[in-house]
């Protein structure tokens, strides 16, 4: 039906109305004449609706005076029709055209440059000097521009007395970021190396200090897998850069629901002891000690003189009154207590900029009055461990000829 509709729409048609009493007459002599007509429907009396295709209607004349009936055109429908419109309003078409062409030519070109930091060793004529040397200029055009990984390093091996240049491409604009570099510090490492991830991850967010990122936010990413690369064609860098990417940790808890605990109620009592080979003697604060739980805290102290040790110790021994507590979980209370314990398991193995965005409980279930809980732990960690290389030197293109 689709390609029917095209089909007509390319050759052209009209569509029109016949008035005549002898419009049935006029309809069989057309169709026997070879002539195509479609979508026909009396509208009123002797007035009837078709289409049929442009470059019949002049065959259709002679039949019309041969019968007496007239038409009328009401909506002509088609390439040529376009085509013929088109022409007519040349001139316009034309401006239009230009006006698109150097539209998109002006947009696709770089008309200002702005360096922005706050630069002391070397100033924004001579960072706007050096990018021009790497392609940046007014009226470059930004097809042709390398990747902004690529003009980074660039414009950082042409002034070594910044530290980091960030080139940003928006519209026609081309902002150059550059911070100096601070007398004194360590130079940075330069021995080639790529940054990879050491685990399965989702890439959230890559900021690339140096090199290329040879991912993208969103993708997962496998063991090994090179996340910025410091190897730009012909020559190699040390990557460096910042990813975060989505983790996941399962944990596997047992809670119990009823449990024990001791606290102090704050009562103590002291006695003093000398040791002799380690045999205590009381020599103060006799009398029964009145608690029935207790922890007892010894402090020994030995008798020294020079590298000499008696075999005499003091020891202050403190008794502190305890007191069993027992506390009975909830389910839910359980299943809290399983949540805090796996994000903290979890935050041990994040790093310190790590976080648990979220949990969710695989399965969980109650067996010997205890919670029994797997948890998916989702985290945001920074990925990626340096991997250093050796470049590969270029192929001989005289080896492959022999």
């Amino acid at each position: 039906m689709l390609g029917r509709w095209l089909l007509d729409f390319w050759r052209g048609y009209v569509v029109l109305t016949v008035r005549g009493e002898a419009v049935p007459e006029m309809l069989n002599r057309a169709t026997q004449a070879g002539i195509e007509l479609w979508e026909i429907s009396q509208t009123k009396g002797n007035t009837y609706r078709l289409r049929m295709h442009r470059d019949d209607v002049k065959s259709l004349r002679s039949i019309l005076r041969e019968t007496h009936t007239r038409i009328h055109f009401e909506r002509k429908l088609g390439v040529p029709f376009l085509a013929w419109r088109a022409w007519r309003r040349k001139f316009f078409l034309a401006g239009a055209l230009t006006f698109l062409v150097s539209f998109y030519v002006i947009t696709s070109m770089v008309w200002n440059i702005e360096v922005t930091g706050d630069l002391k060793r070397v100033s924004p004529e001579t960072v706007e000097e050096v990018a021009k040397e790497v392609g940046i200029y007014r009226g470059a055009w930004k097809g042709k521009l390398p990747d902004t990984d690529i003009l980074q390093t660039q414009l950082l091996d042409k002034l070594p007395q910044l530290s980091w240049v960030g080139v940003q491409v928006q519209g026609t604009k081309v902002t150059i970021q550059a911070v100096d570099k601070i007398p004194g510090t360590t130079p940075q490492p330069t021995n080639p190396q790529n940054i990879v991830s050491p685990k399965k991850a989702t890439v959230r967010e890559i900021f690339v200090h140096k090199g290329k990122a040879a991912v993208v936010r969103g993708q997962v990413v496998q063991v090994g897998q090179v996340l910025i690369n410091g190897s730009l064609g012909n020559k190699s860098v040390h990557a460096a850069g910042i990813i975060k990417a989505e983790t996941w940790y399962r944990s596997d808890l047992t809670i119990p629901l009823q449990a024990e605990s001791k606290a102090y109620t704050g009562n103590s009592v002291e006695k003093h002891f000398l040791t002799f080979w380690g045999h205590p003697v009381q020599i103060w604060g006799y009398g029964q000690i009145p608690f029935q739980e207790m922890e007892t805290d010894n402090d020994d102290k030995a008798l020294t003189i020079g590298s000499f040790t008696f075999p005499i110790q003091y020891r202050h021994a403190v008794y502190k009154e305890t007191q069993t507590q027992k506390a009975e979980l909830t389910e839910a209370e359980a299943l809290d207590l399983a949540k805090e314990f796996a994000k903290a398991d979890v935050l041990t193995k994040v790093g310190k900029n790590g976080v648990v965005e979220s949990q969710n409980v695989l399965q969980r279930g109650l067996k010997d009055g205890k919670l029994e809980i797997s948890i998916l732990n989702k985290a945001i960690e920074e990925i990626g461990q340096p991997q250093e290389f050796t470049p590969q030197a270029p192929a001989d293109p005289q080896a492959k000829k022999q």
